[in-house]
């Protein structure tokens, strides 16, 4: 079993969607693959029309019609040992990193979700010292995924994608157009 968890510096970067569109691909590759969700799973409430469960973390599992399960739950009860009937493990993880810690020791990999607002990018390094500072890890984010682009500011783009190169490298910086 491959686990991988997606954080973010705030709230709207684009977790659950990198989120449910990796689930889908993994589950359409013949990948028996869980979601996580230890946030708030409105979206998910939304895009898979989930009924029975408020907007906080519960114990409710989901088969979509994606060919992957969804368990909403809180991060407390979340142990990736648990799930080792599936082949990838992805949580989306909740705003409350310092909820998340423990758990992001036994990850395989760590992603870092992000848009390209110079402040938000910003609290990136700050993210992976905090992670590094629980894990042992001396670079603990794996992979740094810009999700959110303005065509309008195309100066600033560069910038701060220019500032992330500069602090996690090429090879953790994913890139935005793929060749």
């Amino acid at each position: 079993m491959k686990s991988l968890a997606l954080i973010s510096a705030y709230p709207a970067q684009g977790k659950t969607t990198i989120a449910v569109n990796l689930a889908a691909g993994l589950a359409i590759s013949g990948y028996k693959t869980v979601l996580l969700e230890s946030g708030d799973p409105a979206l998910l409430k939304m895009w898979f029309n989930i009924d029975n469960v408020n907007n906080k973390p519960c114990d409710l599992k989901v088969t979509t019609n994606m060919g992957f399960d969804i368990f909403i739950t809180p991060i407390s009860k979340i142990s990736t040992a648990d799930f080792n009937e599936y082949n990838f493990v992805i949580i989306d993880t909740g705003e409350d990193l310092a909820e998340h810690l423990d758990m992001l020791e036994n990850i395989d990999l760590i992603a870092a979700c992000t848009d390209l607002r110079a402040e938000d990018a910003a609290a990136l390094p700050s993210l992976d010292k905090l992670i590094s500072l629980s894990t042992d890890n001396k670079h603990p984010i794996d992979l740094v995924i810009p999700t959110i682009i303005n065509t309008k500011e195309w100066s600033n783009n560069s910038e701060v994608l220019f500032a992330m190169l500069d602090y996690f490298g090429e090879f953790r910086v994913a890139d935005m157009v793929p060749e």
